[in-house]
């Protein structure tokens, strides 16, 4: 029978023990059933899985992601759109051509299963220490900065601003996802999609939706990554503006 004062030593153990069984699940390969494959662009699609046990399957980022293995010999992470889904995880896939990973992730079915393994957190920061969020996103690079624009806007009092590059408007991603996060978040993120083609030269347009009687409203301008380009568009740096770029080059470069 335990005495009053191994009753919390019980307890610690206990809670000991529940951490190590996360860790040891984040480390070891687990079996997800796809709930949902739907086309969120022409060449993107959503991706839903539904983890083994219910329950949060991360502690919360604010950015992390997960190892996909379809075959021992085919493997590479992806940053799931939100890292606070309570037993299930959305993926945003993009299919390159020839890509192997990206087909199959296409082509799987309602019912289909693959192997996953993780987190693993990629960056965190304190609470309170960044005051000015300063994105920049090439295509699907977009996936880790949503996972910190949602976990910054809920977390923190830090504003956001997202400047996001793709080809052409029909390849612009979370513009719905994105919206819904201004209109809960009013005042705290700004979002400026950047297209190459598309629109007239030079030319600016506002996007502007109706979400729950409130209105969300995105600016959409035709150019190419460049520092004078994002010098315009994100705050002036600062010891409390924080700048992330993520994505293939030359978004990334112009944002080094």
């Amino acid at each position: 029978m335990y005495s009053r004062a191994a009753r919390p030593l019980a307890a610690a153990f206990a809670a000991g023990a529940a951490v190590d069984s996360q860790r040891r699940a984040r480390c070891e390969m687990r079996t997800v059933t796809c709930t949902g494959n739907t086309a969120h662009t022409h060449d993107v699609r959503k991706i839903t899985f539904q983890m083994p046990q219910p329950g949060r399957w991360t502690a919360g980022g604010p950015i992390v992601n997960m190892l996909v293995q379809a075959t021992p010999e085919l493997k590479r992470p992806y940053n799931p759109l939100s890292t606070d889904e309570n037993g299930s995880f959305t993926l945003l896939v993009k299919r390159y051509e020839n890509a192997k990973m990206g087909t199959v992730l296409h082509e799987l079915p309602v019912g289909g299963t693959i192997e996953v393994k993780g987190p693993n957190q990629q960056w965190t920061y304190k609470q309170g220490d960044v005051k000015h969020f300063a994105l920049v996103a090439g295509g699907t690079g977009i996936t880790p900065l949503f996972q910190l624009a949602q976990h910054a806007l809920a977390n923190d009092g830090a504003h956001v601003t997202l400047v996001t590059f793709n080809k052409s408007t029909s390849d612009i991603l979370l513009a719905a996802e994105l919206a819904e996060l201004q209109t809960k978040y009013p005042g705290r993120l700004t979002v400026t999609h950047v297209v190459e083609g598309g629109l007239e030269t030079g030319a600016i347009s506002t996007t502007t939706a109706m979400l729950e009687g409130a209105v969300s409203t995105q600016v959409v301008r035709q150019g190419k990554p460049s520092t004078q380009l994002l010098s315009e568009l994100l705050p002036c740096p600062s010891n409390d503006v924080k700048v992330m770029v993520f994505g293939r080059p030359p978004p990334t470069a112009a944002g080094a």
